[in-house]
């Protein structure tokens, strides 16, 4: 585990120095099981505990370090570490600040208190717990900004490959609104997904789409096939929120779907959840724009694929021609019925 000293759990939080570590050892790990790995993924943190961490243990704690460091070049990957940290802490805080007064015996489930110290209210643990995990989400985000800004200064790390057309949060942020939240982009990455294979690959055709894919992937779009790239990133991006905005604010457990109520960006103190009218009405919105943007690349294709450029959008079944192109109705997006969010 990254953190192993109440020191380094303290160093997130103004935690009583009277915390004993064994009592949080058991949240600091599914911290890192539930929430850590599964953003920044396995690759990370095998070069934090193979690479920085053991480093590190031998030595000063990261936060003596770098307090100490003055005008000596920063070490990036001891920074990172002590960010990952940080974030693990205040998901295990997070995790058990329920549990602490409590105690647990073979004479059932007791509340602790004393003459001096009482249980704080329920309402002040549960401003307590949003404060941590709106904390804690944001310092994934700054870690996942880290990392890509400085990635050249972490050897041994590399970023993987874009699975999908959209490179990163900065590019979704451009058409959508997500406060250029990695951790939310990430999250997306499965609607991504699907809404190429169900939009754009039937658009393109097959062939041309596997095409883009691979220019893309290979890191160089040609002249003809960037212009198909930057009409359908738009589209992409509009048709994913549309799918997101009904999926994003619910959660499937195995004893039933609920409506979840963390917040992403603030504590829920500042901000409420959009009622189903107001999320009705954005999802109507992005549907509507993404398949406009769709239908204007069609136009596009059907007017300028031939035999020089585009023939592959031939093996396309949206495939119309020149003179059908302005008639096509696939993606009506009619003025009388076009929605506007001010």
């Amino acid at each position: 585990m990254l953190i192993t000293t109440i020191a380094q759990l303290r160093a997130a939080s103004s935690i009583n120095i009277s915390n004993n570590i064994d009592n949080w050892l058991p949240y600091i790990s599914d911290a890192e099981e539930l929430f850590i790995i599964p953003v920044l993924g396995e690759d990370v943190m095998e070069f934090i505990n193979n690479t920085v961490h053991p480093k590190v243990s031998q030595q000063q704690d990261p936060i003596d370090i770098i307090s100490d460091a003055g005008e000596v070049p920063p070490d990036y990957a001891t920074i990172l570490l002590e960010k990952v940290r940080k974030a693990v802490a205040l998901y295990a805080l997070f995790l058990g600040v329920d549990e602490m007064a409590v105690s647990i015996s073979a004479s059932g489930i007791q509340v602790l208190q004393s003459d001096t110290h009482k249980p704080a209210p329920q309402y002040q643990i549960m401003n307590l717990k949003e404060t941590y995990l709106s904390r804690a989400h944001m310092q994934v985000d700054s870690i996942l900004r880290y990392i890509v800004k400085n990635i050249t200064y972490l050897s041994g790390l590399t970023l993987p490959k874009s699975l999908y057309l959209i490179r990163d949060a900065d590019q979704f942020q451009v058409y959508a609104d997500i406060h250029s939240s990695r951790r939310v982009f990430l999250s997306l990455q499965g609607v991504i997904g699907s809404i190429e294979q169900k939009y754009i690959k039937p658009t393109l055709s097959p062939q041309l789409f596997a095409s883009i894919k691979e220019e893309f992937e290979g890191g160089t779009l040609s002249p003809d096939n960037q212009i198909l790239y930057d009409m359908i990133i738009p589209a992409l991006v509009h048709l994913t929120m549309a799918r997101a905005l009904l999926e994003i604010n619910i959660d499937m457990l195995d004893w039933g779907i609920f409506n979840n109520a963390s917040n992403t960006f603030n504590s829920l103190s500042t901000k409420s959840i959009a009622n189903k009218e107001r999320i009705s009405v954005m999802h109507d919105a992005n549907q509507k724009d993404g398949e406009a943007e769709l239908k204007m690349l069609q136009e596009f294709l059907d007017e300028n694929a031939g035999a020089s450029k585009y023939s592959l959008y031939f093996n396309s079944n949206r495939y119309a021609g020149k003179e059908m192109a302005v008639k096509r109705g696939e993606f009506v997006n009619e003025s009388t019925k076009s929605i506007f969010v001010v």
